[in-house]
């Protein structure tokens, strides 16, 4: 069963991109016809599908190194 056909309430999700990647998703949005956010939200349920699935190690930093640290 796909994640986003069971959504049944909208939480807003802030991400930053880099310049690149901003460029790419807006490229691949526009050739695709469709939005930036549909593409996040498909890309978030296919991660979260895998991950349900046990088909996902996410490539997590370590506490201690950059990007890592607990706030």
């Amino acid at each position: 069963m796909h994640l986003a056909k069971i959504m049944t309430s909208k939480n807003r999700l802030t991400v930053n991109l880099a310049d690149n990647e901003h460029l790419a998703l807006e490229a691949l949005a526009t050739r695709s016809k469709v939005s930036k956010a549909w593409i996040a939200r498909h890309a978030i349920c296919e991660l979260l599908e895998r991950a349900a699935r046990d088909e996902l190690q996410l490539p997590l930093p370590l506490l201690g190194q950059r990007g890592g640290e607990k706030k």
